[in-house]
């Protein structure tokens, strides 16, 4: 796109402001370090059926450039329904620490200024469909978004890589093989991971709150989050002019129903979302996952893309034989009733002393510039804001902590739910009693469980014409005669799931890291309706009603993944 002429002026007269060439001023000569970019997609627009899409992007440029050096290039990219990181933003950014008041995602992006001001090229781009209006007054990128396809977002992101191997003066580590590190979270992060999978140039990634399977995280066991979806279908239809592709109109459509709560209930969106993943690429026979070096940073509390998402990908990412590393901290999105969880607050990105905001840039660092990394643990989990365990893996579940389910228990959406308090009207089961002040709860508890429509269960929408009913399960802690929510971490599972029919299989909970006290008694709470997955936005205080003549019965067990620490850091 053509720079307006108030835009150019702007820019000019900025320059004027600042200043001459100066080694001390990370903001000099705008007009040279600083530039708004078009890159050309060979994907289709599928919204004026043309055969190339043109992404608007804004490049910074390092003092190494002015020098005539080489540099490596970090690309970012936003979160749902965000745009890039313009130019008059980026003049008002200042590095942030995991203790800042920005919110989570902020202080990500703030660390683009660190990095330029390290010696890395940046460039932030909108993803298509986004950034209109929201960038110093231009349309943001052509198309509409597919939401994370490889054939559109991925193969717009490919062109950003190529626009940047042709025009900038990067490292090499081969001919055609330039040093590129991707950043973002959210949406921003799903396109680092998939990206990764299909193009070896890419040398380091820091994938933030994100996903690895999309429909695990929208649809567990089959059950639409519907709240999160709502929201997420809200922010773009209704508050942000972004523009979706045909299929994303449809899915949001069919989850915004208020009716609808089973996966069967919305068909286009059980594809897509499986399709708009990592996980899809593994599902290949063929693939094989290159190299990349992968620092994951991951929410223990995010209610969106939960500590699953990031253990599946430091499993699949690892499988290329790069330097991956997982650490799980206590932000993301949040996302509970009221605005506080089961455990209060939603906590900050630190696993005990690691501050995961600023140690990206030393991530990027050793593997783009080769210099002294900081070190990472393999695995570092938060179990609270303060404290942490550093393991090589994490705990499996058995039946040495197990908790049983008695026959014919019964959970009702109208009785057994979270709509006066987080947990004060579930049905709490206790199975371990704790003796020992140094263990934790660290990993996935696995359930086997029949779950049945119980007498008078009532289906608002029978698509499969089955009566489907279903149990919200997560892990509580009583302790001195509380009870609280693990991480505020909630798993349904549908009575119609095959799974669930005849001896029931295992199925993976929601992963947890929590430290125990001695006196602590750890077992299940069971919802018969819980508003995570109910008809009304995240964080609303509606009372929604898809579950509300829910009626399940149950019987299983809970097998716990609880393990002994003796070095747990205390920031």
């Amino acid at each position: 796109m053509t720079k307006s002429l108030p835009r150019l002026l702007g820019l000019l007269l900025l320059g004027l402001l600042q200043g001459c060439d100066s080694d001390g001023d990370r903001d000099q000569n705008p007009e040279e370090l600083i530039r708004e970019i078009t890159i050309v997609s060979s994907a289709p627009n599928d919204g004026t059926a043309s055969l190339t899409t043109t992404l608007t992007a804004t490049l910074y440029l390092p003092k190494e450039h002015r020098r005539g050096l080489r540099y490596p290039v970090i690309i970012h990219s936003h979160g749902w329904g965000g745009s890039r990181i313009s130019s008059t933003e980026f003049q008002n950014l200042k590095p942030a620490t995991a203790a800042s008041t920005l919110d989570y995602v902020s202080q990500i992006d703030s660390q683009l200024v660190a990095l330029r001001e390290a010696g890395y090229a940046v460039i932030s781009y909108d993803q298509r469909g986004f950034g209109r209006g929201g960038d110093d007054g231009d349309e943001g990128s052509d198309g509409g978004s597919h939401g994370m396809s490889p054939d559109f977002e991925i193969e717009d992101a490919k062109a950003v890589v190529d626009w940047a191997a042709s025009n900038l003066n990067l490292i090499e580590d081969a001919a055609g093989d330039p040093r590129v590190g991707l950043l973002g979270s959210s949406y921003g992060g799903a396109f680092q991971v998939m990206l990764a999978a299909e193009d070896p140039r890419i040398d380091a990634i820091v994938p933030s709150i994100t996903w690895y399977n999309l429909r695990d995280s929208f649809a567990p066991n089959t059950v639409l989050k519907k709240a999160w979806l709502i929201a997420i279908c809200n922010k773009i239809v209704d508050e942000d002019g972004a523009e979706l592709s045909v299929e994303m109109e449809a899915a949001c459509t069919q989850v915004r129903v208020s009716f609808n709560r089973e996966l069967a209930d919305a068909p286009v969106t059980e594809s897509l979302f499986f399709d708009n993943s990592l996980a899809s690429y593994f599902a290949d026979p063929g693939f094989s996952m290159p190299k990349v070096d992968a620092l994951i940073l991951q929410g223990v509390r995010d209610t969106l893309f939960p500590l699953n998402e990031g253990i599946q990908l430091f499993n699949q990412l690892s499988t290329g034989g790069g330097d991956v590393r997982l650490l799980a901290h206590e932000s993301g999105h949040g996302g509970v009733r009221s605005g506080s969880g089961s455990q209060g607050p939603i906590g900050q990105a630190y696993c005990g002393k690691l501050d995961a905001i600023t140690v990206l840039r030393r991530w990027f660092d050793e593997k783009l510039y080769r210099r002294n990394g900081v070190p990472i643990p393999r695995i570092c989990a938060a179990l609270d804001n303060r404290q942490s365990v550093q393991v090589e893996s994490l705990t499996p579940a058995t039946g040495e902590f197990s908790v049983s389910i008695p026959p014919l228990t019964t959970v009702l959406g109208s009785a057994h739910n979270n709509v006066a308090s987080a947990t004060g009207e579930a049905l709490f089961i206790s199975g371990v009693t704790v003796t020992r002040s140094n263990q934790v709860l660290l990993g996935t508890p696995v359930a086997q469980l029949l779950v049945q429509a119980g007498p008078g269960n009532l289906d608002p929408t029978p698509t499969s014409g089955l009566n489907a009913a279903a149990v919200f399960i997560g892990i509580g802690i009583e302790r001195e005669g509380t009870v609280f929510l693990v991480d505020d971490q909630i798993q349904p599972i549908l009575s119609t799931d095959e799974r669930a029919n005849g001896t029931p299989a295992p199925i993976d909970l929601v992963a947890v890291a929590e430290k125990l006290e001695a006196g602590d008694k750890v077992g299940v709470l069971l919802y018969g309706k819980h508003d995570l997955y109910e008809n009304h936005p995240i964080g609303s205080s509606s009372t929604g009603t898809n579950w509300q003549n829910n009626v399940a019965t149950l019987l299983g067990r809970v097998d716990l993944p609880i393990a002994t620490m003796t070095d747990i850091i205390t920031r």
